[in-house]
């Protein structure tokens, strides 16, 4: 089986068989019902609005030959050479068609600004200097201490970013191990809250291009959603997809509990 695709290099096949052998999982999305029933569907739209989300983050299927001829072929270039007007560029493929082109291109074909912070970015016009990992993991969950590798979401106390920080988790940043905060999205929260704008497409491909690099068989994929969207944002439509990414793709109640993230009170009626 190679899902109709066909190889342009070596490496994009060796890249393919290696994303083979790593499980599938649905990119899981908002679920309005259960906002609604939480009482946090309104604030959790206006803050993803403010970062340009909602679109994106409607539910959406993965399709196993977007998933693997994306993830296999993309590559993203950094240019660390041009402070002032750096050309970073991407190249992937869809339906056996090449695609290269600039950062600001994608965005424009994508519908996102290009412009925006990159909180981690060498160039300091691009870093907020209003931002403060520590200070603002203190803000949301009363804690003083910080690791960026251990904070747990769970410590957030709003239910509205614990919900949020968990969307972007099993979707943008698609991955199974989804307890801990990822640098990412506690920046992205703070930008929600601060309405600042993000470099979306930059955060959007380096991610995903460290997932189609990655040999580690460990690795699991759960972004099969978000490359719909990309497809669809170049004019590849859903009939195209062969073999969907089965399961449940929102964050619903029962999914929520199944990952420990919440526990419901005994008496509580969450149907």
């Amino acid at each position: 089986m190679n899902h109709d695709i066909e190889f342009n290099t070596p490496e994009q096949r060796s890249r393919y068989k290696s994303l083979l052998s790593k499980p599938l999982h649905p990119s899981r999305y908002l679920d309005s019902y259960f906002m609604n029933k939480l009482g946090i569907r309104d604030n959790a739209y206006r803050l993803l609005s403010n970062l340009g989300w909602v679109e994106m983050l409607r539910p959406m299927k993965g399709f196993e030959n977007f998933t693997y001829e994306f993830l296999s072929s993309i590559a993203f270039t950094k240019d660390r050479l041009n402070f002032d007007n750096p050309d970073h560029r991407v190249s992937f493929r869809l339906m056996n068609i090449d695609y290269e082109m600039s950062l600001e291109n994608f965005c424009l074909e994508m519908g996102f600004a290009n412009a925006g912070f990159i909180h981690d970015s060498w160039n300091h016009d691009l870093k907020p200097e209003a931002y403060n990992p520590a200070t603002f993991w203190t803000r949301i969950t009363g804690l003083t201490h910080y690791n960026s590798r251990s904070n747990k979401a769970s410590n957030i106390h709003n239910p509205v970013l614990r919900y949020l920080q968990r969307v972007m988790s099993c979707t943008i940043w698609g991955r199974k191990e989804v307890g801990t905060t990822r640098t990412d999205e506690l920046f992205m929260l703070w930008a929600m809250l601060s309405n600042n704008p993000v470099n979306t497409c930059y955060y959007l491909l380096d991610y995903l291009a460290s997932i189609g690099a990655k040999s580690n068989t460990r690795v699991e994929i759960m972004v099969g959603g978000i490359i719909t969207f990309i497809a669809r944002k170049f004019g590849v439509g859903e009939d195209n997809g062969i073999n969907p990414i089965k399961g449940n793709n929102r964050l619903n109640i029962e999914t929520l509990i199944s990952m420990n993230f919440i526990k419901p009170h005994p008496s509580a009626n969450i149907t």
